[in-house]
């Protein structure tokens, strides 16, 4: 009899563990949201990632499944404040740096996770292109600035783009961007007069510790501002002699 009253318990105690859960276990609540493109339409296979501190540039502590293709997306997480991106990346890829063609939502996006509410935040992801094609519809009153990005050897950089700040340092992305380069390395800028910082990069989104080092004042349109960077280009990359086309 004491034997049986012992297991029983022992059953009991061990029950009552199973229904309290691991030690330390965090609640959890909801941030929910749409992924659109630049012209409102859902987004799918876009994922939103959370980040408990500003350096977004390394493993997410939480994300979202990729989106349906309504563009609605949840993360769950525990309550607390946390800076937010979107991403479509092609392919399967998951984490590494941004490549051709994957969209980005920019700056991170600071959120706040409540205890018992659900949070709700909206995001808009565009690639390189669509981003210079943004700013040049915020002003009209603009100067073309044309170019070359150049690898360290002097040779035409193909998967580079120009970035362009009124600073010689930014907080999250410069205020411009051009598009990718092809294989002739040349770059457009479509910019307000004024003086500007210049700098070339291969991977997106830039490093927020970057330097634009290069300077240039406009009142008309410039040609011929070659950006060189730390990059070597294959051997193969030639000049086509056709530059892409203005964002």
């Amino acid at each position: 009899m004491k034997t049986l009253a012992l297991l029983l318990a022992m059953l009991l105690a061990a029950g009552a563990l199973l229904t309290a859960g691991p030690s330390g276990a965090e609640d959890t609540d909801l941030l929910r949201g749409t992924v659109t493109d630049v012209n409102g339409k859902p987004v799918a296979g876009a994922e939103v990632t959370l980040y408990r501190g500003k350096n977004v540039k390394k493993p997410a502590d939480f994300a979202s499944p990729r989106t349906g293709p309504d563009g609605l997306y949840t993360v769950t997480a525990p309550p607390g404040h946390y800076w937010a991106v979107a991403m479509l990346r092609q392919g399967e890829r998951r984490f590494g740096p941004l490549e051709l063609g994957d969209k980005y939502s920019g700056e991170a996006v600071e959120v706040e996770i409540k205890a018992g509410a659900k949070a709700r935040q909206d995001f808009v992801v565009m690639d390189l292109r669509e981003a210079a094609q943004q700013h040049r519809k915020r002003n009209k009153d603009l100067v073309r600035l044309r170019g070359r990005i150049l690898d360290r050897n002097g040779r035409p950089l193909a998967l580079a783009y120009a970035v362009a700040d009124r600073q010689p340092q930014f907080k999250e992305l410069p205020a411009y961007l051009s598009a990718w380069t092809d294989a002739s390395g040349d770059y457009i800028l479509l910019l307000p007069p004024g003086k500007y910082y210049l700098a070339a990069q291969t991977g997106f989104p830039p490093a927020p510790e970057l330097t634009l080092g290069q300077e240039v004042t406009l009142t008309a349109d410039t040609d011929g501002v070659d950006l060189k960077t730390a990059t070597e280009a294959p051997a193969a990359a030639e000049p086509t002699g056709e530059p892409p086309d203005a964002p």
